[in-house]
């Protein structure tokens, strides 16, 4: 079992414990960038001033927004037309090695 360590993450007006890898410095730096990111969101939400709305409601819309964003990003990872210019590429290069 690695080592474990916590650390505070504030989000909003309450504190989260996560637990990660010890030295995993990468994760720890995602994931503090990660709830900057979510902090900062929230309260562009609480500055439009939207009627009978609490906190819960501003979390609310900030993960419908930050999944909306992880999956149009998981979509425009569709690699398949690099795949298919390989192929074209291939095609064209064996049509050269094939006349040699």
């Amino acid at each position: 079992m690695e080592d474990k360590l916590i650390i505070n993450i504030g989000i909003g007006d309450r504190i989260y414990p996560i637990s990660i890898n010890r030295g995993d410095s990468k994760r720890e730096e995602l994931i503090r960038k990660a709830s900057q990111s979510i902090n900062e969101t929230l309260l562009q939400y609480k500055k439009k001033g939207y009627k009978n709305k609490d906190d819960q409601d501003y979390l609310a819309m900030t993960v419908i927004m930050f999944a909306v964003k992880m999956m149009e990003n998981e979509e425009n990872e569709d690699i398949s037309p690099i795949i298919n210019e390989i192929r074209k590429i291939n095609f064209a290069l064996e049509e050269v090695l094939t006349k040699e």
